[in-house]
Parts: structure tokens; C-alpha cells; sequence
């Protein structure tokens, strides 16, 4: 099975100068957990709901705004996980699985010659393949 057939083509995509207090409420409205961060075409990096946490998690905190990074003081630009791993659409999904086990991420951007980006696959996605697989 090819990564094309298990890819979520409605990706969300973001500008890395949006604050991350729009990202945040754009995550948390779609219930999605990856933002695909693009400039001008070109893929720069994606922002999942973790990367907005703040890096001392342990630190004693009141509300979601104290545990998350979510204001406009702060960009995705500033947190985005860079360089992004990407896929190729025609890739067999076993490639995207292996891609994701090794880097230890939870989506890669799918990527096609001749459209770019082509959407996004994720464990969720992989999970779905697998089912119609066995």
C-alpha cells in the first residue's frame, strides 16, 4: 500500500509568523494535533500540540496558559520542530512508518512531484492502513 492511499489530504497548513496563541486555538477548534508550517510553498517545519507545551513541564502551574506557550509574545517560527521529515506520496507505507518509529514523531508531510505538498500522514492513518491490511 502506498502512502498516498492512507494520506489525510486536508493538511493544515500555517505561516511561521502566526503567534502560537493562533495556532494554539486553531489546534484545539479543528481537534488536530499537527500544523504543517509553510512559507511561500516551501515547507519549514510542523508544529504538533506538544511543541506548544513549555519546556519545564514539572514547574507548579495555575492554568493552561501558565503550562502552554500560547500568547502573542511567542511565534510558531520560535517553536516549530525543524528540519521536517517528509514522505513521498508514491513511498510504500511501510517507509512512512519506518520514517516515523526512527525519528520518534507522530506525522510526516506528504510530498508529491508534481503537486508539493500532497497532505499529511499520521500514527492515526498508519493504524486505519493497517486495519484494512489484516
Amino acid at each position: 500500500m502506498q502512502v498516498k492511499e492512507c494520506v489525510t489530504s486536508e493538511v493544515v497548513t500555517i505561516d511561521p509568523d502566526m503567534s502560537t496563541k493562533q495556532a494554539f486555538a486553531l489546534i484545539k477548534s479543528l481537534r488536530i494535533r499537527h500544523l504543517v508550517v509553510v512559507k511561500e510553498g516551501v515547507i519549514l517545519g510542523i508544529v504538533t500540540d506538544r511543541d506548544l507545551r513549555r519546556p519545564k513541564i514539572a514547574d507548579v502551574f495555575k492554568s493552561w496558559h501558565d503550562l502552554y506557550r500560547v500568547s502573542d509574545d511567542f511565534q510558531v517560527g520560535d517553536i516549530m520542530s525543524t528540519p521536517v521529515t517528509t514522505v513521498d506520496a508514491e513511498a510504500d507505507v511501510k517507509e512512512a512508518a519506518r520514517l516515523m518509529v526512527e525519528k520518534r514523531i507522530g506525522a510526516l508531510p506528504v510530498t508529491s512531484a508534481h503537486k508539493g505538498l500532497a497532505g499529511i500522514i499520521t500514527d492515526f492513518d498508519l493504524l486505519r492502513a493497517l486495519i484494512t491490511l489484516v
